[in-house]
């Protein structure tokens, strides 16, 4: 199928419920979108999101956006903690605070 400029574009296919939800993540005041199906966080210039801290490593968590949401250590030195548990990979629901080397990250979803 092949798109025409100014042509009607079909509807997004719509998943289950909670599809068209925003998200989001907070670090230090700022709000990043979640716009990629995948986000690395990390200290690396080449993350999708930066974290400046030295706690954190140069590819620290991986952000799976879904239904739902997911977050992955990546074999970082310091580990994640999710809710205030240590874990290697968390199921992210609107406010779970991510800890990264001594940066917390607030995962933000709002329908819409």
């Amino acid at each position: 199928m092949h798109a025409f400029p100014g042509a009607p574009q079909p509807p997004a296919a719509q998943g289950p419920a909670g599809a068209n939800a925003r998200r989001w993540l907070e670090v230090n005041g700022q709000r990043h979108q979640l716009d990629r199906p995948v986000l690395v966080v990390g200290r690396s210039t080449e993350a999708d999101i930066r974290v400046d801290d030295p706690g954190v490593s140069r590819r620290h968590a991986e952000i799976r956006v879904g239904n739902p949401s997911m977050v992955l250590d990546l074999g970082s030195t310091n580990g994640i903690v999710v809710d205030g548990q240590h874990t290697t990979r968390a199921t992210l629901r609107d406010g779970s605070r991510i800890v990264v080397g001594s940066t917390t990250i607030v995962y933000r979803q709002a329908e819409g």
